[in-house]
């Protein structure tokens, strides 16, 4: 049985108003920032990922995010793992395996372990092991480890077994 909306207290439709108008601003300026911020940040990120191609370009891409403000060391994340080129969808999987914060991680490694690339996903394995979670083991490792790839199933199996 419904309460009629003459008894409802008026209140309780101002309080369901500021939620409704909370989220959407919330959504509003996540929107904002991630169309504004990131291209930047990730400009630079991708610059340093030419700029040092190499068996060292994870570690420097990661010092980079973690020297930028969260939000755009987020929004930077957010780009290259969108990036078309594999390169810097790499660089970026293999910077998620050096640990410094990064709001999102579990996104965007999640992103990363579905690449078309194996290496991509083979470095988004070794990523998800550094930054251990329930989540990350159930929808990242334990679904590489089926992977066609061997190099990749690999790389889940040491995540996995250590």
């Amino acid at each position: 049985m419904s309460i009629p909306s003459s008894k409802r207290d008026p209140h309780d439709r101002n309080l369901k108003s500021w939620v409704r108008l909370r989220a959407l601003v919330s959504k509003l300026t996540v929107a904002g920032v991630a169309l504004a911020t990131p291209t930047t940040a990730a400009a630079t990120a991708a610059t340093a990922i030419e700029a040092e191609p190499g068996p060292d370009t994870g570690r420097t891409l990661a010092t980079q995010l973690a020297t930028l403000p969260a939000i755009e060391s987020m929004g930077a994340a957010a780009e290259l793992a969108l990036s078309p080129d594999p390169g810097h969808r790499h660089a970026l999987a293999g910077a998620l395996a050096w640990s410094f914060p990064l709001a999102g991680d579990r996104v965007v490694i999640e992103h990363l372990a579905v690449d078309r690339e194996p290496a991509v996903r083979a470095a988004a394995a070794r990523a998800a092991w550094v930054r251990r979670s329930p989540e990350l083991d159930r929808t990242v490792l334990y679904r590489l480890l089926g992977d066609d790839d061997p190099e990749v199933r690999a790389a889940a199996w040491l995540a996995v077994s250590r």
